[in-house]
């Protein structure tokens, strides 16, 4: 069997990296077409490297320098050429929305009427929906455009993984998954592969390059606080300081490492804030560190992708969210909470 597997973001890497693990004896393919080249060349190099799991590696990023609508039909004669050679029978993505994954279903499905379009889980979106599922513009004006320009093979997909080229969904809670989604052949992800050695050896070779993680002692952490990109608590004074006083009732500022957002820049402030506190390095992703933590270690942080990711991949770590002063929704709590991610009100 050769299987595709399309790779834009660290949370498709590491369920595409769980998938080919288990699909060993196959030909897995990895395509990445990240929006952040840097990324996509990091995560290359360890697909490149463990060529037991992905037998190829091709990086297809468009540099946002160069015109876009140029460098997508290159993209498309590289998918092209490669699906001649190469003929899939099952294709893997994280958003079915992407030109590639779409572009390189319609050229397969010439040659292999049985290639199968598979979702691989995208966070938060696999179970509330994409946030314009009800607007004009993404339910009529933008696939009217997409068909116009590229070709009536487009098929839009109201949230990620509805599309009609998409049959099979691995979700890790597919008993909440968005409607939509429900007339897929759900699977729930082995999340068993993610704590086994081949992908842990995957992970360390990742983070080798960071040298300032050998000074860190992360069986006396025991709470991780993720922040939000800094744009949000630089403009809300007391954000900070809720947290810290909410965290320190339960634990020791030595006790606790910071992981600022990968975009942060205003690191002194954090230290001023969290005295004798770990700094984490902020442009490793959480999703890296997590098999470096205790098992009961608590993971803290706001509403999104990264809590989901943490309760996956680390199953046994406790994880909480703030509560803030914002509307969240009923399906978005009732998701949390079926994987035990509490609330912290600050």
């Amino acid at each position: 069997m050769i299987n595709y597997f399309f790779i834009s973001s660290p949370l498709h890497f590491f369920i595409a990296t769980n998938l080919a693990i288990s699909h060993k004896g196959d030909i897995n393919i990895a395509l990445f077409i990240s929006k952040n080249k840097k990324t996509a060349q990091q995560y290359a190099k360890a697909t490149e490297h463990f060529n037991d799991i992905f037998q190829h590696t091709f990086d297809l990023t468009i540099d946002d320098e160069q015109s876009k609508f140029k460098q997508r039909k290159q993209k498309f004669n590289q998918i092209k050429a490669l699906v001649s050679s190469m003929l899939p029978d099952k294709i893997f993505t994280g958003s079915d929305r992407r030109m590639e994954f779409q572009f390189a279903m319609h050229q397969a499905r010439k040659s292999n009427t049985q290639l199968e379009g598979i979702y691989i889980d995208d966070g938060t979106v696999s179970y509330l929906g994409h946030k314009s599922i009800h607007s004009v513009f993404h339910k009529h004006i933008d696939p009217f455009l997409k068909k116009l320009i590229y070709g009536t093979w487009w098929k839009n997909a109201l949230t990620t993984g509805s599309s009609d080229w998409i049959s099979i969904a691995y979700l890790a809670v597919p008993q909440d998954a968005h409607p939509l989604l429900k007339n897929k052949h759900l699977v729930a992800l082995d999340q068993s592969v993610f704590s086994s050695k081949r992908f842990l050896q995957v992970n360390q070779f990742l983070i080798e390059k960071y040298d300032e993680l050998n000074n860190i002692d992360f069986s006396k952490i025991r709470a991780v606080i993720c922040l939000p990109n800094e744009s949000f608590y630089l403009k809300n004074s007391v954000f900070l300081q809720q947290i810290k006083n909410a965290i320190t009732k339960e634990f020791n500022l030595s006790d606790i490492a910071i992981k600022a957002h990968p975009k942060s820049k205003n690191m002194s402030l954090l230290a001023d804030i969290f005295p004798n506190s770990i700094q984490l390095p902020n442009t490793l992703g959480m999703e890296l560190l997590l098999p470096k933590l205790t098992n009961d270690t608590c993971i803290i942080g706001d509403v999104s992708t990264a809590l989901l990711t943490a309760k996956w991949l680390k199953p046994k770590v406790s994880v909480q969210a703030f509560e803030l002063n914002t509307a969240i929704s009923i399906n978005l709590k009732k998701l949390f909470n079926s994987l035990g991610i509490s609330f912290i009100s600050l």
